[in-house]
């Protein structure tokens, strides 16, 4: 493998660390709570914004690869779908992220609901 292909893809994957490292975090905060529907929606919702990072990885993979190896007119053939994909990924994040909050609403009420007036 070039050497320039590895120091981009490395960079690419320094680049996610942060939320990885983070949603990895939230998975043991979640875990430790009791099981419930709540922690179901929240772990799913974690897994989803993990799969989606991790894709979103792969997608700008693809294009840098495609580019060491001289297939511009492959780049460009992809760019459409590449696209695509993007959006699609954005769509998942963004229902990750609505789930998270319905499930931290949903436990924050619950809270409030128990406590005596």
């Amino acid at each position: 493998m070039d050497m320039d292909l590895m120091v981009t893809l490395l960079t690419m994957t320094a680049a996610r660390l942060p939320i990885l490292i983070a949603l990895a975090v939230s998975v043991v905060w979640v875990v430790d709570t009791p099981a419930g529907a709540l922690r179901s929606v929240a772990l799913s919702a974690l897994a989803l914004l993990a799969v989606t990072t991790l894709a979103g990885l792969v997608l700008n993979v693809v294009p840098v690869w495609l580019v060491t190896q001289g297939n511009y007119e492959t780049v460009q053939g992809l760019s459409t779908w590449l696209g695509a994909g993007h959006f699609v990924l954005s769509l998942l994040e963004a229902l990750a992220v609505v789930l998270l909050v319905w499930a931290m609403t949903r436990a924050l009420r619950s809270l409030k609901a128990a406590r005596p007036a």
